[in-house]
């Protein structure tokens, strides 16, 4: 299948995918959100939430926060729903790993997820992010994808299909 970008239509189709592709950016279904910072010392080497930073994401914590203060923060301050994908942006960028609403917390910056309130299917998101040629990686020695670069990406997808979300045949 030849590359068509200018298309609206791609060459191959699955039955019910009738409506022209619509190309939407990241930041169009939603904007980047992370846990509040955790400093050093709030945390401690065994406790009563994990806490994961980028050397320990996906892996077995090393430090641990309150539990008094992770529900404080969590109640405060943007914290993912279960379900949502969490993803590195620095190191190992494009690590993904699901939140399972589990009491656990993220290291602020480090670790991002798109906010998007169902304006796109998080299955659909984890193939997206596992595909994507992360673009505008910045640093000489750590690359790290900042927010802005994220949230421009872009990807077709047919709008009428599970894809997307839809709050009507128009959108």
């Amino acid at each position: 299948m030849a590359k068509q970008m200018d298309r609206k239509v791609p060459e191959l189709r699955f039955e019910g995918f009738e409506a022209n592709w619509v190309e939407k950016t990241l930041g169009q279904l939603g904007s980047v959100a992370m846990n509040k910072r955790i400093f050093k010392h709030q945390t401690t080497d065994s406790g009563d939430v994990p806490f994961y930073k980028i050397g320990t994401f996906g892996r077995q914590p090393k430090l641990f926060i309150s539990q008094k203060l992770f529900d404080e923060y969590k109640e405060r301050f943007p914290f993912p729903s279960k379900g949502d994908l969490l993803f590195s942006v620095i190191g190992s960028i494009g690590r993904v790993v699901e939140y399972e609403g589990k009491d656990e917390y993220f290291q602020d910056s480090n670790i991002v997820w798109l906010q998007h309130n169902g304006a796109i299917v998080n299955t659909f998101l984890k193939q997206f992010y596992s595909i994507v040629e992360w673009s505008g990686l910045e640093g000489s020695t750590i690359k790290h994808l900042y927010n802005k670069n994220q949230s421009a990406l872009q990807r077709r997808a047919n709008p009428n299909r599970h894809l997307f979300q839809s709050s009507g045949p128009n959108d």
